[in-house]
Parts: C-alpha cells; structure tokens; sequence
C-alpha cells in the first residue's frame, strides 16, 4: 500500500492545506496565520483527530472559520479508514469502494462528523484543468486550489511545502477548499439542569419534575422526553423495557444500530452511550466537543448537541414547566 498527497498550487487566494501521514487540513486563505503555525505544530506533533476538533475555533481573522479536517488515517489492504469533520457547505469528495461520494453537511446543520472506511481517493477543491500542475507534497503547509490523495498509488516522490515544515515520507495527495465544526458556536440556552459530568444513572436524584425537556434531531420538530428515547440504526429496547425508539439514517453505518439513550431524570436529562462502535460526542453550552467513553452517561444541560456522526445531531431542548 502506498498513500501519495499531491496539491495545485493556487495563485489567488484559495485556501490552505496543513498535511501528514495521518491528518489533512484544508481551511480558509484567509484564517489567521497565528491560526495555521498553532494548527501546524499540533499536526506535526502527531495530535489526533479529537484533540484538534476540540482545538479548532469558531472564527479566524474576524469571520467564521470554514475547514475539512480529516484524520486518523489508516491504511489496509482495501484502501483508507479516517475520520473526518466538515464545517461548512463545500464539503469534499471520495471513492469509498470504488463509488464515489460527497461528504458535505446536510439539512439546518452546518457541520458533519462522519467515519469513512475503504477509501481509495479524496479530492478537496474544485477540479484542476489539464495543464494545472500537480506537485508532491510530502508534510507541511501550503496555498493550494485543490488536493488529492490516493491511496495504493505508487509512492510519490516528496518536496519541501510552503513554510512552516519540511517534506516528509509522503502520505496524500488532495487540492484545497476548506470547512468543519469548531466546538464554540453554540450559544447558551438556559435550563433547569444543575448536575453535570460523567454520572452514574443509580446516583442520578429521581426527584419530581419541575418541567419536561425534549430533543430535536438535525433541527427539526421538537419532542418531549416523556419517556426514555433509544436512537440508532435500528433501535432496541430490551424485553420488557419501557421506551421510545428513533431510527436514523446512516449510509456508512457509522451509527450503530441501538447507539444513545437519552432519558430525563428528575430535572436532570442524562445522555448515555450504549457501548457504540464509532462513539458519541458531546457539546455542553460554552464548552468544546468532548468524547464520550463507550458505555458512558453524562447528565446535561439544555442547549447541548450531541453528535453520533454521519450527520445526525442531536439537540437537547430547553424544559417547559409543568403545571
């Protein structure tokens, strides 16, 4: 196996590719530059993919920050597995087993997190022109219009990036266009609940309601959270359980098949991984992404996104007294 990151030089302000073995950044032109040196030493550091989605802000140089970040690259022998967040509309396109695919956000989201697997090719940008040159790119930074990588292609020979680094073993080959989610646009939504952090269900007070919260999926129609709620691929509840379920859509099977529970306690609503194969991720009002452990609950406040990926964000509601 062989990973070859190639990149078309763009003389107009395009946008900025930030790459190694192991993680590709594509971002804005326009971000700040203090932005890109800070993003550039994490990467060449070899910081994975959930540190640096909770390292990337909400805005550079005045405006909203626009970004694909893709990483945790792994070869095998059927191509590429990664993980990817997309912030912003432009999104980027693969071959996944040979059929090829655009990730992009979907619906009122403006982000997309997602696990790819038997990827073979990834182009960020828009397509090149026949005589636009293509150039190695082994590690580094530079201004780019579009990048690709392919994956078993024969090695490619490596070359210096735009500064800061120096070309390394080479790993991608893509052409730049930059989005994805920085953890700190959410604004806070005031609520009831007082309990926050990684609980223990049995150490949750069942106190008597004073309002009824509920959720929403991808910013759609709101429901209370009368009942328990189970949300995956194809839910389950085991027999005799009382709950409702809600399946999702997932193409890459991201979201596995009975994922989240998410039930109110009280006037605590408290969020819980079922043992989820590509996990949860959580965003409390003012806070960053935080990944939760498999088998992990965490009691939350209203305003909080949880995102169980390929595109499915859940949002929880602020409560509505109970008379």
């Amino acid at each position: 196996m062989a990973v070859g990151l190639r990149y078309s030089p763009s003389a107009s302000p395009g946008s900025l590719v930030i790459a190694t073995d192991r993680t590709l950044i594509a971002l804005d032109a326009a971000a700040d530059p203090r932005l890109v040196d800070q993003l550039w030493e994490r990467v060449s550091n070899g910081a994975d993919f959930e540190s640096l989605v909770g390292f990337m802000p909400a805005e550079s140089a005045g405006r909203p920050l626009s970004f694909v970040l893709i990483g945790d690259i792994a070869e095998s022998a059927d191509g590429a597995s990664f993980m990817a967040l997309v912030n912003g509309q432009t999104g980027f396109d693969v071959a996944v087993a040979g059929a090829p695919q655009h990730i992009a956000p979907s619906g009122s989201s403006p982000w997309l997190r997602t696990r790819l697997q038997q990827v073979t090719h990834v182009a960020i940008g828009a397509k090149a022109g026949a005589a636009a040159p293509q150039l190695p790119l082994g590690a580094g930074v530079v201004a780019a219009s579009r990048v690709d990588v392919s994956i078993g292609a024969a090695p490619q020979p490596t070359a210096s990036a735009a500064a800061p680094g120096n070309a390394t073993s080479s790993s991608v080959l893509l052409d730049a266009h930059g989005d994805a989610h920085d953890g700190q646009t959410v604004a806070r939504v005031p609520g009831a609940v007082m309990l926050t952090g990684p609980v223990r269900l049995a150490n949750v007070p069942h106190t008597r309601p004073t309002k009824m919260f509920g959720y929403r999926v991808n910013g759609g129609q709101a429901f209370g959270l009368d009942l328990p709620h189970r949300f995956g691929r194809s839910p389950r509840v085991a027999s005799g359980g009382d709950a409702r379920l809600v399946p999702l859509l997932s193409p890459t099977k991201t979201v596995s098949a009975t994922h989240l529970d998410v039930r109110q306690i009280g006037d605590a609503v408290v969020v819980s991984d079922l043992g989820s194969t590509n996990g949860t991720s959580v965003i409390e009002p003012g806070t960053q992404w935080r990944r939760m452990a498999p088998g992990e609950s965490v009691a939350v406040a209203a305003g909080t996104f949880i995102d169980l990926g390929d595109g499915n964000v859940i949002e929880v509601m602020p409560g509505v007294p109970l008379h």
